[in-house]
Parts: C-alpha cells; sequence; structure tokens
C-alpha cells in the first residue's frame, strides 16, 4: 500500500513501533526509503515471476485489514544487512490494549474446560474459556462476560497470572490470563451465535494431566494458563498439572 513510506507505523501503539537494530542482532524495521524502495522492487520481480498481481504482491505497510486483525509486511534489515520483509498480524483489540483474556476456571478442585469447535483447526478442541477484549471494557470486565457467555457461572475470586503470547512469531497481541474461582451453581453456556461449543467439562488436575499427555488437550493459551496456575501454586491438587 505504501511506496517508499513506513507512515503506517503510526497507527500502531508504542509497543509495536519499536524499530530494533540489526547491528544488535535484532530484526529492524526500515525506515530509509531506499531500502525500502529496494525491499518493493524485490517483491515486484518475485510475483512477476511467480504470475502473482506485482502492485499488490510489493506492499509493505499494512497489506490486509477488517474488524479483526491487520496483516503487516514491514520492510526490514536483517542482522546480516540484508534487506527484506516480515509478516506480522495484530488483532484490532490490541491497538487499544490487551487483545483479550484467557480463564483457568477452578471450583471443588475441578477445573472448567469447554468442547468447541475450532474452524482453523477443523476439529474439537479442549479449552480454557477464552475471548476478546471489546474496546469499552476492562480486562476484568471481559473475563466476566466471557464466563458469564461460555460457562454461565459466576466469580468467586481471581487472580492475575500474567500475559500469553500464542505465536510470538507471527502474532503480536497477547492475552491477559487468570486464575478464576467460581460460585456454586450448575454451568449454562449461552455462547455467540458465531462459537461452536457443545459441552462444559469438568475436570480433575489428574485428568487434565492425562489428556494433556493423549494429545486431547493441546490448545496453546490452555497449556499455558495451566502453568502459570501452577508456578503460582495455584492448583490444590497436592501432585499438581
Amino acid at each position: 500500500m505504501t511506496s517508499h513510506s513506513n507512515h503506517y507505523l503510526s497507527r500502531l501503539p508504542e509497543q509495536f513501533r519499536y524499530l530494533g537494530n540489526y547491528k544488535s542482532g535484532e530484526i529492524e524495521i526500515a525506515t530509509d526509503s531506499e531500502v525500502i524502495g529496494t525491499v518493493q522492487a524485490k517483491l515486484r520481480s518475485k510475483s512477476i515471476a511467480s504470475s502473482e498481481s506485482a502492485p499488490q504482491a510489493s506492499e509493505t505497510g499494512i497489506v490486509f485489514e477488517d474488524d479483526y486483525i491487520l496483516v503487516i509486511r514491514d520492510p526490514v534489515i536483517f542482522k546480516n544487512g540484508q534487506a527484506g520483509t516480515y509478516l506480522r498480524i495484530i488483532e484490532r483489540a490490541s491497538l487499544t490494549g490487551k487483545a483479550g483474556v484467557v480463564m483457568l476456571p477452578v471450583r471443588d478442585n475441578l477445573v472448567y474446560l469447554n468442547k468447541i469447535f475450532r474452524h482453523a483447526t477443523r476439529h474439537w478442541e479442549l479449552e480454557c474459556p477464552r475471548g476478546y477484549r471489546e474496546e469499552s471494557q476492562t480486562l476484568e470486565e471481559a473475563v466476566e462476560a466471557e464466563l458469564s457467555q461460555e460457562l454461565g457461572l459466576e466469580i468467586d475470586a481471581i487472580y492475575n497470572l500474567g500475559e500469553v503470547y500464542s505465536n510470538t512469531g507471527l502474532l503480536a497481541g497477547s492475552a491477559q490470563a487468570y486464575f478464576v474461582r467460581l460460585k456454586p451453581g450448575d454451568a449454562a453456556p449461552c455462547p455467540e451465535e458465531g462459537e461452536s461449543i457443545s459441552d462444559t467439562v469438568t475436570l480433575t488436575t489428574q485428568e487434565v494431566k492425562a489428556k494433556i499427555r493423549s494429545g486431547e488437550i493441546r490448545d496453546g493459551f490452555t497449556l499455558s494458563v495451566l502453568q502459570l496456575a501452577q508456578a503460582h501454586d495455584l492448583l490444590t491438587d497436592d501432585r499438581g498439572i
């Protein structure tokens, strides 16, 4: 979209505008118009050779965006001094804070997970509840809203576990992880129309451990929040996860 320009960076929060320094071994975002022009020329040459649309394939900056994500092709300088490009995806919610929240809900030493069909994997997954943060929401409000939708249960106590980055090679944003103790009650999920949650599953920590070994629990967010809860000594089973 841009020509010899990186003005797209001004749309991004400060943490996503860090340029880096290739001389220190980092991947540096190029700001020199000559370097950017060279990168775009290389892209055009490759697109012609592969019969791609040359104008689109040679773009740098924000090359795609919709209501949910921005796909950025940064012109960069690698640590060997060679110029090229690197893709990153920024979830739109990350422009105003954390992209979302992920929770480990527990009651009576049982972990509550969702059985949910994920379009990306084309597979049923066992996962902790999670979701995007609306721009007007605080993180705690997002936690409450997601648990209400995905479990239909109320919070008794909540503990902040820290940040989780699901794929640092591509996704720029993070989710805030929480350990949540639930109030008594029966789970009554009321997911959004686009979510395919079939069941709420309650497991002991030893059952969770077995399902991790068997590959039934494989979601990166879920594995991360379980490990964070263990590191914070919040799982009460003496044998732990």
